[in-house]
């Protein structure tokens, strides 16, 4: 079996997926999204091969999502705390804090870079600010 396809982009669009196929593409899309890259490498034997790997990638992805909100939620405690510090440090007020903060962390203005660099959740300042 050949592992690599050869037909050309106009062939493959012009072709419906199998169910197989389908499945593989939603075990590389979920995969991602447990494991941060996607599973290019996985091919079911079958159909119901394919189904079980779903499931159990499922249950990876709902402790994992349950994980990253327990992160962001520490992380939340964790920032909320550093901005005390930095008003207690000098910083006065809440805003300046945050200007200290966004100049220490380098993240030049960019709020969800800040989330990032500091593990907040995604639109936290837009919430917060």
């Amino acid at each position: 079996m050949n592992q690599f396809d050869t037909r050309s982009f106009d062939e493959i669009l012009a072709t419906p997926m199998t169910e197989l196929e389908e499945l593989e593409s939603i075990y590389c899309e979920m995969y991602k999204d447990v494991h941060g890259m996607k599973a290019r490498w996985y091919r079911a034997e079958s159909v119901e091969q394919a189904r079980a790997d779903i499931a159990r990638l499922e249950e990876e992805l709902i402790l994992s999502e349950k994980a990253r909100i327990e992160d962001e939620a520490r992380a939340v405690v964790k920032f909320c705390k550093r901005i005390e510090d930095t008003i207690k440090a000098g910083a006065g007020n809440r805003e300046t804090a945050l200007r200290w903060i966004m100049e220490a962390d380098d993240a030049r203005g960019d709020w969800e870079f800040l989330c990032y660099l500091n593990g907040l959740p995604y639109g936290y300042f837009k919430q917060t600010v």
